[in-house]
């Protein structure tokens, strides 16, 4: 089965969202950033529980950069800055079917901060590390429009 998703976002984990942004926009040029912090149920590997983070969110050319500074919870965020360091640990696929599993790879982070209507989670990261090096995050595809076009209205009217 071939996959099916559209990449658009590149997910970065730093250990202070206010150093990184000013990092990312200093270094290449990118911002204005839109500031979002989350709070939410969710599971990774076998711990489930809460989750809070900072997030920072700006377009990079055709795709968008995530930025992320875990705060609460013991998900795979948090475990890539303690045992890697800060940079790049997720690559963001916008998908109509989050059931897929290339490869056979397995499921192992849960975001139900957002649901599909069935109840499952609508933001879900693969065990792809072994295989690419980086996590695979499949989001639903109108969860996806929702958060680009937020992005892109702040952006247009931070430079207005």
């Amino acid at each position: 089965m071939k996959f099916q998703g559209d990449f658009y976002q590149i997910g970065v984990v730093v250990r202070d969202i206010d150093a990184g942004i000013e990092h990312y926009s200093r270094l290449l040029g990118l911002g204005p950033f839109w500031r979002l912090d989350t709070d939410y149920e969710g599971r990774y590997r076998d711990w489930r529980g809460r989750f809070a983070n900072r997030n920072a969110f700006t377009r990079w050319g055709n795709v968008y950069l995530e930025m992320i500074e875990p705060v609460i919870g013991e998900g795979n965020a948090r475990e890539w800055l303690e045992t890697r360091g800060e940079g790049i640990f997720h690559l963001g696929y916008a998908v109509d079917d989050l059931g897929q599993r290339p490869g056979g790879v397995e499921c192992v982070f849960e975001s139900w901060g957002a649901t599909m209507p069935n109840g499952d989670a609508a933001v879900i990261h693969l065990d792809t590390v072994a295989q690419l090096g980086y996590f695979v995050e499949l989001s639903d595809r109108a969860l996806v429009r929702k958060l680009n076009a937020r992005i892109d209205q702040h952006m247009a009217e931070a430079v207005a």
